[in-house]
């Protein structure tokens, strides 16, 4: 048995709470992770985990020897980083989150230039609103809008960016461009995008010498995704406040036009988070790099403060 991968499997079965969950992180059968805990453990001459039909504890000399094996197991990562066949050629499988907006709009589509650099790394690309636990279930890194609240993980700060209004000119058209927020409770629609982490949909926000103007969009159409927000706003629907870098693009093309736009939104930084527990592999590292690359290459993610 190889004692590194298995003390890798007893990490990931303590972070995610059972096998089942360990399992599917690591894209592993459930009996081989069982069996390399139990060599493990019979290797040790000691219990580490205690298994009941619906959970799994750690024992206090399994949680010795995970706070052990972490560190362990950061050290030979870092060994690997620093080795230049490692740091040429990393490989492997990685697991990332992403916001619907910047998965679709930003990171996915120049997927390309990062597989051409490296071609021996996997990505599982989970793309969503939803915050994941990443200890539980085994995110090596995630790119998050909007302040981050755990204390437990890193976060870089690594971007910003506003909102931006806008509507086809077709709409335009029919109902008129509005000159002032206020305009914009009356006489027309405003598409409403849910927050993920409420029922209510975002107000529309307006900043300017000062003057903070929020509006309630109506509830003719509410909608969750960010993917399914653009396509009702280039649908016609009515006006959408939606990402700058992904309006910017739609505007250039003249299939949407800014309204408003002397007034501006609060910015919205952009952070790239990760478990600090987590040891970085080489493969990891060379994929938040790029991030990092691909992120200030981009001006509407650079927006100042």
């Amino acid at each position: 048995m190889d004692r590194f991968t298995a003390m890798s499997v007893f990490v990931r079965v303590v972070e995610a709470g059972n096998f089942s969950k360990a399992a599917d992180s690591l894209d592993m059968p459930k009996p081989t992770v069982t069996r390399m805990i139990q060599a493990l453990e019979a290797g040790l001459k000691v219990k580490l985990l205690q298994r009941t039909t619906r959970s799994v504890n750690v024992t206090p000399e399994g949680a010795t020897y995970y706070e052990r094996v972490v560190l362990l197991l950061a050290d030979l990562a870092e060994i690997e980083a620093s080795t230049t066949q490692a740091l040429v050629r990393p490989s492997g499988r990685i697991r990332v989150e992403a916001a619907v907006a910047l998965g679709t709009q930003v990171l996915v589509p120049a997927l390309p230039s990062f597989y051409e650099a490296y071609p021996d790394i996997e990505i599982e690309f989970g793309i969503g609103n939803r915050t994941p636990d990443m200890f539980s279930e085994g995110v090596d890194c995630a790119i998050r809008v909007g302040e981050i609240a755990e204390q437990s993980l890193i976060a870089r700060h690594i971007g910003n960016f506003r909102f931006v209004s806008a509507a086809t000119p077709r709409y335009l058209k029919r109902n008129g461009t509005p000159s002032s927020p206020n305009e914009l409770s009356e006489g027309h629609t405003l598409v409403g995008l849910v927050s993920p982490e409420s029922t209510r949909p975002l107000a529309f926000e307006f900043l300017k010498d000062g003057e903070h103007i929020e509006v309630e969009p109506k509830r003719r159409l509410l909608l969750t995704d960010t993917n399914a927000y653009l396509a009702a706003g280039l649908a016609g629907v009515g006006i959408v406040q939606a990402p700058s870098f992904a309006v910017h693009p739609l505007v250039a093309q003249g299939r949407l036009v800014e309204v408003l736009p002397d007034w501006r939104t609060p910015i919205v930084p952009i952070s790239i988070v990760y478990a600090p527990n987590r040891y970085m592999s080489a493969k990891v590292r060379v994929f938040i790099d790029w991030v990092l690359a691909l992120f200030k290459r981009d001006p509407q993610l650079q927006i100042p403060q």
